[in-house]
């Protein structure tokens, strides 16, 4: 029995079937297969996967309108849409060919950033108002030929995405792009027939949208995404947002309910993190199918379970389920619903690893700024770095799996240390035939991760933990709990290779009266030795987190940290999310201080050349991690001749992705 019935109930539009309720949003430009030739192929497999995955519909990422006023970010590659030949029209083309050969209807996203836009020179963008920009750019205010202008640009799209054989269309007017500029009170404030009421505001949208029907006709689906809220101080609100919607029931065929400003995603809860509930927008959706009767509602925002699609669907919130990120975490996301394999989905974290965003936050700097090598930035931004997933290690858009050399034979694999590097490695061994057996010193899998099992921010990552720990054992991975490398363990097994993942430990540096504090790791399984009022040293992103746990836990919690800034080491969407929640959750910062010594009742500080005591129930420390090297040293040892890889924490400390996909790699390469 399918336990999803309303997210597995077709529907069909415009004689358009979808064969089920979940769409996958866009996550890439539609131009980046112009702009990165590189990343073309991987573009391409990104939505196709989708398809495959059994996905209703899946749609292309953003393109503009045109490359004048309307330019977008990385725009270099400006099209001619009123020609249906040639290189650039097969490329596109191919969008909908890829997706729509595995079942799946297809649209092609395209808008116009209005007063947001790219400035071009010499072609200034238009909004609602003239204005000069933060960044200095002027801003033209529209006049009746320019309107008109952009409505024959999105005819010719339109028009081009018919030809080019998509099913539908998806217009993008949210995220702060010209049609929310013209409803929001915050960016219109024309006193023509443009501005003023909404029923006056909502004009040229409308006229935008009559243009894209007239240039698709009446038998594609007009999908048109909207935020629901700008999300700033005299923003549009949701009653702004379900005003519209009345004006425009039934000219978009699916009203699709986003949030925010483009700019601003974190701040404006475009881009949800894991520190906020998933199906963020479910409840302004609601509004607006309640208040229209003709067009259908679709809704976004952290969507990663079926469960939650399913109740959402049930309750008649919405219509359809989008998901976006969780695309690249599984894009078999529907059909392990469908088969009963939703335990086996790997659900999107949220963590930002696909798409860090931009600095947001008051005390943000760009990466560059922060003293990270040219290196270290590049493997952030690098097309390699872009769409990659910390939990999907077959992800990245100039990573092509099947390239790797297939394995000369079967190997027999002896992998030590059961965190998340080595489960992951043991699940990849499986994939390619070899045979593992995967050592843990201690009784139980996860490793540093466990730390998830108490920590009530993360619930999706302790499910990525448990997923792995099922895969490794129903990949038939000899597991041996409460065991280390020995010599007489070698000489049973007889690996051909040995994948070291012994990960690493809390760094305890030669601070006065340390030892009398608790490293922040193990603050998780002592929560009831910890007392009210804490002091944590080291404002790094361990620290930042560990002390959202402690506060969230009802501590009163004060967060040391030397340098200028809390988690430097992070920027972004994910930091302005992190930081925003330790004002949310009470946290104190003191920021420019330097540790001396903890003492009894406290921790002392140097803070502008002055000392400060800082009373404290229980002080932590978080200076950071070291890999466990002398485990390392000790079982290369004993393994001679063998061959052997370290990987995760034990090479060199980083994130969980890094140590996933470390383990998929090091397998992928045993030949």
């Amino acid at each position: 029995m399918n336990p999803y019935p309303h997210v597995f109930s077709p529907l069909t539009i415009r004689g358009k079937t979808y064969k089920n309720r979940l769409i996958a949003a866009p996550t890439m430009f539609a131009h980046s297969i112009f702009t990165i030739p590189e990343m073309k192929e991987n573009v391409y497999r990104m939505v196709e996967d989708r398809a495959k995955g059994g996905f209703a519909c899946v749609s292309t990422g953003e393109h503009p309108v045109n490359a004048e006023e309307g330019t977008a970010l990385f725009y270099v590659h400006p099209m001619d849409f009123t020609k249906y030949e040639g290189p650039d029209f097969e490329a596109m083309k191919e969008y909908a060919d890829r997706i729509k050969k595995h079942g799946a209807l297809c649209y092609l996203e395209f808008c116009h950033e209005g007063a947001r836009a790219e400035h071009n020179p010499p072609y200034s963008p238009w909004g609602p108002d003239a204005y000069v920009r933060e960044d200095g750019v002027e801003v033209k205010a529209l006049d009746r030929p320019m309107m008109e202008k952009i409505c024959k640009d999105y005819y010719n799209i339109a028009r081009y995405a018919r030809e080019c054989g998509f099913d539908g269309v998806l217009v993008h007017g949210g995220h702060g792009f010209n049609m929310q500029q013209f409803i929001s009170p915050w960016t219109n404030h024309r006193t023509d027939e443009f501005g003023g009421s909404m029923e006056n505001r909502a004009r040229f949208p409308i006229m935008l949208l009559d243009a894209v029907r007239e240039g698709i006709r009446e038998d594609m689906v007009l999908e048109l995404r909207f935020s629901a809220e700008d999300g700033v101080p005299g923003g549009m609100t949701i009653e702004d947002t379900v005003e519209f919607c009345k004006c425009i029931d039934g000219k978009a065929d699916i009203i699709h309910i986003s949030n925010g400003l483009k700019w601003a995603g974190s701040q404006t809860h475009t881009f949800t993190s894991f520190l906020e509930p998933h199906g963020y927008n479910v409840e302004f959706a609601a509004k607006v199918k309640a208040a229209v009767t003709k067009s259908k509602v679709a809704v976004i925002g952290g969507f990663n379970s079926p469960e939650l699609c399913e109740q959402v669907l049930a309750e008649g919130k919405a219509d359809f389920i989008e998901l976006g990120r969780q695309g690249f975490a599984d894009p078999e996301f529907p059909n392990k619903a469908l088969n009963g394999q939703a335990d086996h989905i790997r659900r999107c974290v949220r963590c930002f690893q696909c798409y860090p965003g931009f600095c947001e936050h008051k005390t943000d700097v760009p990466l560059w700024e922060k003293g990270m090598t040219k290196e270290q930035v590049d493997e952030i931004y690098s097309p390699a770095s872009m769409g990659r997933c910390a939990i999907n290690p077959n992800t990245g858009f100039l990573f092509h799996p099947e390239q790797m050399p297939k394995p000369q034979a079967s190997r027999k694999v002896l992998i030590v240390g059961g965190g998340p590097g080595g489960l992951q490695a043991a699940i990849t061994c499986a994939q390619r035939g070899h045979k593992a057996v995967l050592v843990e010193q201690t009784g139980v899998l996860g490793g540093t991760m466990n730390f998830t099992d108490t920590d009530g921010d993360k619930e999706d990552l302790r499910n990525f933990k448990n997923l792995l720990i099922l895969e490794a054992k129903e990949a038939g991975t000899d597991i041996r709990l409460n065991t280390t490398v020995t010599q007489a363990l070698l000489d049973e097994v007889k690996p051909d290779v040995i994948l070291i993942a012994v990960g690493g430990h809390p760094f305890t540096p030669p601070i006065p009266g340390i030892e009398s504090a608790m490293d922040a790791l193990s603050v998780y399984h002592n929560m009831d030795k910890i007392g009210h009022k804490v002091v944590l040293v080291g404002g790094g992103l361990v620290g930042c987190e560990v002390g959202l746990h402690l506060a969230s836990a009802g501590h009163d919690v004060t967060v040391v940290e030397m340098q200028k800034m809390m988690a430097a080491e992070t920027f972004g969407y994910y930091r302005n999310a992190l930081l925003e929640t330790m004002d949310q959750r009470g946290i104190h910062q003191l920021l420019g201080a330097k540790c001396l010594g903890f003492e009894g009742g406290g921790v002392r500080v140097e803070v502008d050349g002055q000392e400060r005591f800082l009373n404290a129930d229980t002080c932590v420390y978080s200076m950071g991690m070291k890999p466990n090297s002398d485990a390392v040293e000790a079982i290369k040892a004993l393994a001679g001749s063998i061959p052997v890889r370290t990987l995760g924490d034990c090479d060199h400390v980083a994130k969980m992705g890094d140590a996933v996909r470390a383990g998929h790699m090091a397998a992928l390469e045993i030949l």
